[in-house]
């Protein structure tokens, strides 16, 4: 029934697609429903006092909560969004990637006349359209909700700057586990290093505003190079795109190379 890999693997996670669209817009449409009460005089104030500063990167500067821009920025772009994609993109690369070999159909479907480096880009570009349709309905759900807030509007080249760098961050966070696993062919490989890179990103870039030993690593954060705030108020920056084009692409060839000469089990 499907003339492709990148076909068949679209077909085989429309559940998944679906399900993850869905979380996606719910979110968008939760953070930017709580603008009117965070827009509230003093409201602010109030959960900044009641919050450790080792937290308050969780919420990220007072200035930038007046705005709708800045404050979708900041509450959904900066730290939520892209650790919530982390997450997604860990689930999505591995059953793209280990998941089939581990049941034995990455055998099956190499037995067929079509070679490793189409069947990996081919599946790597299921990936791709998966992550672009969901940033659409994070997209989709933020806008939603915006005819009823009076207060909140947002420039469109804004939203396509912030879309496009999550968009960017989600396809190499999942290309990590992806590549891992079809270099590897460990699940535990693809795991370990994807939450490492992952989840350390997070943390430092999370907690390195507040703890001092911290901040002299947060460069080697993957989410320093996506500053939502800064996109908003100053563009993207091209240094920024360049380091997860490199990242992406240095892993997807890298894991070409290594599953061309592979023995798959």
């Amino acid at each position: 029934m499907m003339r492709s890999v990148y076909l068949k693997t679209l077909y085989d996670k429309r559940y998944f697609l679906f399900g993850w669209t869905i979380a996606f817009a719910a979110i968008a449409a939760l953070l930017a429903s709580f603008y009117p009460a965070m827009h509230q005089d003093g409201a602010i104030d109030e959960l900044l006092k009641s919050m450790p500063a080792a937290f308050q990167g969780l919420i990220g500067s007072l200035a930038d909560l007046s705005r709708f821009d800045t404050y979708i920025a900041s509450q959904l772009f900066d730290i939520r969004m892209p650790l919530i994609a982390g997450i997604m993109a860990i689930i999505l690369g591995i059953g793209l990637s280990v998941n089939d070999e581990e049941k034995g159909e990455l055998r099956t479907v190499l037995s067929l006349p079509i070679g490793r480096t189409k069947l990996l880009v081919q599946k790597w570009f299921a990936m791709l359209t998966i992550m672009v349709v969901v940033v659409l309905g994070m997209v989709a759900g933020m806008y939603a909700v915006l005819p009823f807030i009076d207060i909140a509007s947002i420039e469109p080249d804004v939203v396509v700057r912030l879309s496009a760098m999550t968009l960017l961050i989600m396809v190499t966070f999942g290309t990590i586990p992806f590549a891992v696993g079809f270099a590897s062919g460990r699940r535990a490989a693809a795991t370990g290093i994807s939450i490492l890179i992952i989840i350390g990103s997070f943390i430092l870039s999370t907690f390195g505003q507040a703890v001092d030993w911290l901040s002299d690593y947060e460069k080697l954060s993957l989410l320093h190079y996506f500053p939502a705030v800064d996109i908003v108020k100053d563009g993207i920056q091209a240094s920024d795109a360049l380091v997860f084009a490199i990242v992406t692409i240095g892993l997807l060839a890298a894991s070409i190379v290594i599953f061309r000469g592979r023995d798959i089990a």
